[in-house]
């Protein structure tokens, strides 16, 4: 007889264990905030930071519901009420961003203090979280608004769905209809750039070089109030194009990602204080700082920092996270170029020389140094490449050569180092067969001096 109790402990034992270890798997902790006012008449955005999550655990839906058996996190069974569902978060609109975890700074082990460096799994770490921003489409707020009026509740649902294990959880916000005003979230729900006298829209405007641009707005569509803040940037010809996450705004990016997108140009900074009116038009920046001396594609970026607005505060349960002015999407871009159409056709058949060596700004000595770029293979059009030396300060053409394509370097011939011992501009014109240009590098200095 106690043989026999003493294996059902032992049983009890193991399957204490065992249940013990299946809800302690479930790591997701809670959310924050758990209840938002949202804009009863429009699209809602809002910053929701879901708290805790186990390695191996990751989101696989979102949705809205009229009603809920349960609130909170809730494991195992979905809390929607059969009926009322309303909607599913569209995946375009789903820019939820997993964090990463991060140790605590170790000033033993180098790196340690970057972002993202050393991803970590004890207990002294940061927490897990998801960073997800709630866009509601206007469908699904007209439907819950039409439930309102037949009498139903006028809160509904967010349910963010996660899987570890083959099992589910279920997390809820409390969404509550407002106007859309000073207590709802600030956040952006439609931006729109445009030239002041562009009486049709046109992707691209073209301008002449050195000439001055038109003025240009931004339109905002907004929920909430509170101040705007952020800066006018510039993507020159030949940089690295911004990617969709450099151009959302600061504060629908996670912690870690915040001050990791690509900074380009500064042409000036901006601020604004955002009645609770939903529109506003804010002017560009002054036309005659905007660079149109070199040829080529120019992007006019308008950048969003995080603000702290009392409606957008967001607990990551190891600090606060601003989310004021947040959006679901990213900026918009404003595009001119300078120079012709068909010169801009040309461009996008044929992509900017790339320079690869000597770098910008150099001291090289011109019996040495070997001028090296990269061919452009998948254009067969190109007959020779011309390399350019110029003066410096009167901006000259004082020296020039031709190179056969598939030829990626070139020494400078004797007949021309005397000419550019000092400190001159070169680039690389890729040419087809007639001599018309069908790409070009940017300009880069460097000085060349003979051995004395």
């Amino acid at each position: 007889m106690i043989q026999f109790y003493r294996k059902a402990l032992m049983t009890l034992v193991v399957v204490v264990s065992l249940l013990t270890s299946w809800f302690d798997s479930h790591a997701v902790t809670g959310r924050h905030p758990t209840g938002v006012n949202v804009n009863a008449n429009g699209v809602t955005s809002v910053l929701i930071t879901f708290q805790n999550l186990q390695p191996g655990e990751l989101p696989t839906g979102a949705f809205w519901c009229g009603d809920v058996t349960a609130t909170g996190v809730v494991v195992g069974t979905n809390p929607c009420v059969p009926g009322t569902l309303l909607g599913n978060l569209p995946a375009q609109y789903d820019i939820s961003q997993l964090g990463r975890q991060i140790n605590p700074v170790d000033p033993m082990v180098p790196g340690t203090d970057l972002p993202g460096a050393n991803p970590g799994t004890n207990p002294g770490t940061n927490p897990r979280n998801l960073t997800d921003v709630m866009s509601i489409p206007v469908a699904v707020i007209r439907r819950a608004y039409q439930e309102a009026q037949r009498g139903n509740s006028s809160e509904f649902y967010y349910v963010r769905q996660f899987t570890l294990n083959g099992v589910n959880t279920y997390v809820t916000v409390t969404c509550r209809m407002a106007g859309g005003g000073a207590r709802t979230p600030l956040s952006l729900t439609r931006v729109d750039l445009d030239f002041v006298d562009n009486d049709s829209r046109e992707p691209i405007l073209f301008i002449n070089q050195g000439d001055t641009l038109p003025a240009f707005t931004t339109q905002l569509a907004f929920n909430g109030a509170g101040v705007l803040k952020g800066r006018w940037e510039i993507v020159t010809p030949g940089q690295t194009e911004p990617t969709p996450f450099d151009l959302l705004t600061e504060a629908s990016l996670q912690p870690e990602d915040r001050g990791l997108q690509k900074r380009y140009l500064l042409v000036s900074r901006f601020q604004k204080m955002l009645a609770p009116t939903g529109k506003i038009t804010i002017a560009g920046p002054d036309p005659r700082l905007l660079p149109t001396q070199q040829p080529g594609l120019y992007r006019v970026l308008f950048r969003v920092e995080a603000t702290t607005d009392v409606e957008s505060l967001s607990d990551t349960s190891n600090g606060i996270l601003q989310g004021g002015a947040v959006a679901g999407f990213p900026m918009p871009t404003l595009r001119y170029f300078v120079g012709t159409r068909d010169q801009f056709v040309r461009q996008v058949n044929y992509p900017p020389v790339e320079l690869t060596l000597p770098r910008h700004k150099r001291h090289l000595n011109i019996d040495r140094v070997i001028f090296q770029w990269r061919d452009l293979f998948a254009a067969p059009q190109v007959a020779v490449y011309q390399i350019e030396f110029y003066d410096k300060v009167s901006k000259k053409l004082v020296g020039q050569a031709l190179i056969k394509p598939g030829i990626e370097q070139y020494r400078v011939a004797k007949n021309l180092q005397n000419k550019l011992t000092n400190t001159v501009l070169w680039r690389i014109r890729a040419l087809d067969a007639d001599g018309n240009q069908l790409s070009e590098s940017n300009l880069r200095e460097i000085t060349l001096a003979k051995t004395q």
